[in-house]
């Protein structure tokens, strides 16, 4: 059952990121450096969400130690921080620096960050997967988030480990409603994109400011 589910999980996500990156083009627009771009694009996304551990880790001053296909993942961690503020923070992290990125490429300038370029479509493919895939992972799939007892694994099990279940529930369904959005409003910067589709491109936003006890908050704005 579980080489079934991880089947059908890999079809998913390469189709939809295949279309993502490449609706609206014939077979002739996607040659191999296209593709290799794209690959990285996607690499680069890991690595940055993997890095984003390691920064929290580093500013909670907590040991982590990274192990290749750990977890029914390419990259894994273990830590222990002292805290569950620490806990939390460093969990949570990856997958809010994936939101944080894919904002920050959506609202710059076209002339800054080439939306349409296959390494960027590779950045927010993963970005805009990654944290849905992970949040019907934690909900229904319980391949990469499991809880046994007193160990767990999974970056949504930890946020749950390091607070509570309601936390994990918000914090899952808020990336996946934040990834969503984020995609919706990714597609409209595509070149190939109707003009119906890009009529509200410039008018939507998600901005991000940390709160005085700690965490940060999110807004949303939406300019008539």
């Amino acid at each position: 059952m579980k080489h079934l589910v991880t089947l059908i999980t890999f079809i998913f996500v390469t189709f939809v990121t295949f279309q993502v990156a490449y609706a609206g083009e014939t077979v002739k627009d996607i040659t191999a450096g296209s593709v290799v771009k794209f690959t990285a694009g996607i690499v680069t996304g890991v690595l940055i969400h993997e890095g984003a551990h390691g920064v929290a880790a580093k500013a909670a001053n907590t040991e982590m130690s990274w192990e290749l296909g750990n977890y029914n993942q390419p990259i894994g961690f273990t830590a222990n921080p002292d805290s569950d503020a620490k806990g939390l923070a460093l969990y949570s992290s990856g997958l809010l620096s994936q939101t944080m990125g894919t904002e920050i490429i959506l609202q710059s300038d076209k002339d800054k960050i080439d939306k349409n370029s296959s390494f960027v479509r590779g950045v927010m493919a993963w970005n805009i997967l990654n944290p849905i895939l992970y949040s019907l992972d934690y909900w229904f799939i319980r391949r990469s988030n499991k809880n046994g007892g007193n160990t767990f694994q999974g970056d949504i099990e930890g946020v749950e480990y390091y607070s509570n279940e309601p936390t994990a529930n918000v914090f899952a369904l808020s990336i996946t409603a934040m990834a969503a959005f984020q995609g919706y409003r990714y597609l409209q910067t595509q070149s190939w994109a109707p003009d119906w589709l890009k009529r509200n491109s410039q008018t939507q936003s998600l901005s991000f400011a940390p709160a005085p006890s700690g965490g940060f908050f999110m807004a949303f704005q939406h300019r008539f």
